[in-house]
């Protein structure tokens, strides 16, 4: 007897099964991508620009097969990806029109888009994939295109199908579908119907696809800390500050996004590299200069602040790929993430800085020093990471609803993509180009009380943003933070040093 169920396409994996059930419990709804596309009015002639968009994502869905499948089962302890037999892409890509062209105004109409897509779960995962293409254009009646078109194409996708850098490698498979269009005999313009005739095979999960291993203290220490019972755990002598504690309520997720033109762009970048150090682990301790400095002294004494940064594990994988999977060009879920403590002492030093010493040295000294800690955590990989320990973890859901209305266990993280580079994709003279892209992620209700995303193009911008949820953190003190990087940074890039006044921030 035949089932007129979904096909399953494969088990979502031991990481994977991470996203599903947090997206389940509504602690997280996505990451997005959003990258500015540029085109000479001239290339498009008389060519529908909603049809062109909608051709250039049905290519780019068939080139990436995770975008052919659903999800079910995400309640359970057993969720599996299946595939769609038809997408209907009116329902994928969204179009908002943009009354304004200055830059700022523009950046703040994507930071509304963004608020409101980061705030909002997928719903019928089981015939609808979890992702969007939403396309903020200029409004024609206002401002008619007369030489170069600019839009942003967001792509917002639901965790478990895929990591930040998967944002990007779609992105790159969008602007080489717009330059190099191919027939696409599947798709019905007229009902916007793609049709998937030959579902392509997921690639394996990471847990499939790397080996890791783990050292007995390793193991014993991590099974210690996740299941031993509280009462037999001595209180931490120093707790780390993070907001409020976890609630799922309110699950709006709040965002700023600061944005750095190609000059200044480099120019961080060179001026990190003459310190011999890399943007990551300065934005963590610029992070921790701040809110050491702007948290009211009760709310920050005799506390720690901690800090994350996810790390990307397709370096692992064979140039050429493993079992279907391209580091360079497969969407998937490859992550490990390093955890750092600044203790007390160390922020009641933050505090004090000023007079007649130099308030930076202590800043490039924790900027070093916690480089280091990532090189070693890199070089150590795949061992002794907690994702190795992830199968002990037989229930997600239950897992996730032990922890609401505990403290949260971590401040903030920082999650860095690097700079893209969008060469190879087509003639960017006269076809369509990217020269800007924005990484953002949605309030996390069961971890850091903010997250800090960062995006980079070769030779354009660099973006920046904070995203929390809505009342865990206060407002004020984010955007408190939001200028003093902006600040900071900006400086960093003209002068070399940060601009810190002496006793003060």
């Amino acid at each position: 007897m035949e089932s007129n169920g979904p096909t399953m396409a494969r088990p979502v994996g031991l990481l994977e099964s991470y996203s599903t059930s947090r997206h389940n419990m509504g602690f997280y709804c996505c990451v997005a991508h959003t990258a500015r596309f540029s085109v000479p009015q001239s290339l498009l002639r008389d060519q529908d620009l909603g049809s062109v968009i909608e051709h250039a994502v049905a290519q780019t869905i068939l080139s990436h097969p995770v975008l052919q499948v659903g999800i079910v089962g995400e309640d359970t302890t057993a969720p599996n990806y299946v595939y769609l037999p038809s997408l209907d892409l009116s329902k994928l890509i969204r179009w908002e029109q943009v009354d304004t062209l200055t830059s700022a105004e523009r950046d703040a109409a994507l930071q509304r888009v963004l608020e409101v897509r980061h705030s909002a779960l997928w719903p019928d995962l089981h015939e609808l994939p979890g992702y969007q293409f939403i396309i903020m254009c200029p409004n024609p009646a206002i401002f008619p295109v007369t030489g170069t078109l600019t839009i942003d194409i967001i792509f917002a996708f639901h965790h478990g199908y895929g990591d930040g850098t998967s944002g990007v490698l779609l992105q790159r498979t969008l602007l080489r579908a717009l330059n190099n269009p191919v027939p696409v005999p599947s798709l019905n313009l007229s009902t916007h119907t793609l049709t998937i005739n030959t579902p392509a095979p997921l690639p394996p999960p990471q847990d499939a696809l790397i080996n890791f291993s783990i050292s007995w203290s390793f193991l014993l220490r991590s099974l210690w800390d996740e299941f031993a019972p509280s009462f037999l755990k001595p209180a931490p002598p120093e707790p780390a500050w993070a907001g409020k504690p976890i609630t799922p309520h309110p699950k709006g997720t709040r965002l700023r996004l600061l944005s750095f033109p190609p000059p200044t762009a480099s120019a961080i970048v060179a001026r990190c590299r003459a310190k011999s150090t890399t943007l990551t682990p300065l934005l963590h301790v610029l992070l921790l200069h701040s809110l050491a400095k702007r948290l009211p002294v009760p709310a920050i004494a005799n506390h720690t602040l901690t800090c994350a940064t996810p790390i990307s594990l397709r370096r692992l994988i064979p140039p050429g790929g493993k079992q279907g999977f391209d580091p360079d060009n497969s969407m998937g879920v490859m992550l490990a993430t390093h955890d750092h403590r600044f203790s007390a002492s160390t922020i009641r030093q933050i505090r004090a800085a000023g007079g007649g010493d130099d308030p930076e040295f202590l800043v490039w000294d924790l900027t070093a020093s916690l480089g280091e800690d990532l090189k070693r955590k890199v070089a150590s990989l795949p061992s002794d990471d907690i994702t190795a320990l992830m199968a002990w973890i037989s229930d997600y859901n239950a897992w996730w609803r032990k922890k609401l209305g505990k403290e949260r266990e971590e401040t903030w993280q920082v999650s860095n993509v690097g700079a893209a580079d969008f060469r190879g994709t087509g003639d960017e003279k006269t076809g369509w180009s990217v020269d800007r892209v924005v990484f953002s992620q949605s309030g996390n209700v069961g971890r850091s009380a903010f997250s800090v995303s960062v995006a980079g193009v070769r030779g354009g911008e660099l973006a920046v943003t904070l995203t929390w949820q809505e009342s865990i953190v206060d407002d004020e003190l984010l955007d408190g933070v939001a200028a003093d990087l902006r600040e900071w940074l900006t400086t960093f890039a003209r002068t070399g040093r940060l601009g810190f006044a002496a006793g003060g921030r």
